[in-house]
């Protein structure tokens, strides 16, 4: 167990390690706020497509398939998302926040946690289902993220107008494209597969540094109730719910312990620049990025512990 936190910590520093050389770089005058801005733009409008594409081409496909396994996840993501919706609008009467919190509670940092943490866990064969999981359910949460925050984008809600925003997101882009190059097996030429490989691992290190530039400390208090949700959402109603059907269905071992990582790690680096880039409360998403990320460490191991205790894996 304490190996397991071990490898929880050291996926989660680096993130407060960027956050804290952006915070620095705000402090220093380095950039001011309508730099921050520009970079945030091209984050989101050309780093994060990348990402999106090269991290779908990239995987093997070929390797473990479990269909009813992956129309679980995908079912869980959805009552995850649903239930998410429902408390928003429940507990919530800004829009400004509601894409926020919502996008909080339902969106984890599958990629960071998920590769080092399960190899730790379940060893070198549990790469194969990892990443395959991570190439469906990342473009999902990408989908839904858009749609929730444009719908929730504030003004009078346009049908038409909402569609047209969805279908020229550039992360729908990235990860549209990046469906039909692996679906027709397209292999790109080395010059340019390798700098996509190096905008796409540089993607979330930027945005970490932008978001640390950018974060108010006297945003906790504003936001203090919608944080409490976000983070109690993201770390034990979301892994409670998913990991508690997948035991009662059967689910045992690597498909199980995937489960812990796919709901229950903190919110995804990639939430703060859509929420700032797509008028959503951008301070909010910063900050359930930043206490999910210290607190996972903690609820990761304990769920980790809970079901090797009731030798499910």
């Amino acid at each position: 167990m304490l190996t397991n936190f071990r490898i929880a910590v050291e996926a989660v520093m680096p993130i407060f390690l960027l956050i804290l050389l952006g915070m620095a770089s705000r402090n220093l005058h380095i950039m001011s706020d309508t730099e921050l801005n520009h970079v945030n733009k091209a984050i989101f409008q050309v780093m994060f497509p990348i990402m999106m594409f090269y991290n779908i081409y990239s995987v093997d496909f070929s390797g473990v398939i479990l269909p009813g396994y992956i129309a679980f996840c995908i079912g869980m993501l959805l009552v995850v998302y649903g239930l998410a919706l429902v408390v928003a609008l429940l507990t919530e009467k800004q829009n400004y926040s509601r894409g926020a919190l919502i996008q909080a509670v339902y969106r984890g940092n599958f990629v960071l946690m998920g590769i080092p943490i399960m190899n730790n866990l379940m060893g070198d064969e549990a790469m194969g289902l990892t990443t395959v999981m991570v190439a469906i359910i990342v473009p999902i949460y990408n989908v839904l993220a858009v749609i929730t925050l444009e719908v929730f984008r504030g003004g009078t809600l346009k049908p038409g107008v909402i569609v047209k925003r969805i279908v020229t997101n550039p992360l729908i882009f990235g990860a549209v494209a990046g469906i039909i190059a692996a679906v027709l097996g397209v292999k790109l030429p080395v010059v340019l597969s390798k700098p996509m490989g190096q905008i796409a691992s540089s993607a979330s290190v930027v945005a970490l540094m932008v978001m640390g530039a950018s974060f108010r400390f006297s945003s906790i208090k504003e936001n203090l109730k919608n944080l409490i949700l976000g983070v109690t959402g993201k770390l034990i109603v979301s892994p409670g719910l998913a990991l508690g059907a997948g035991y009662l269905l059967g689910l045992r071992g690597l498909p199980l312990a995937l489960l812990i990582i796919m709901f229950g790690a903190p919110c995804a680096v990639s939430g703060y620049t859509m929420a700032q880039q797509m008028d959503s409360n951008g301070e909010l998403a910063a900050g359930c990025l930043i206490f999910t990320s210290l607190l996972s460490c903690i609820t990761i191991c304990g769920w980790i512990l809970l079901f090797k205790q009731l030798g499910a894996f």
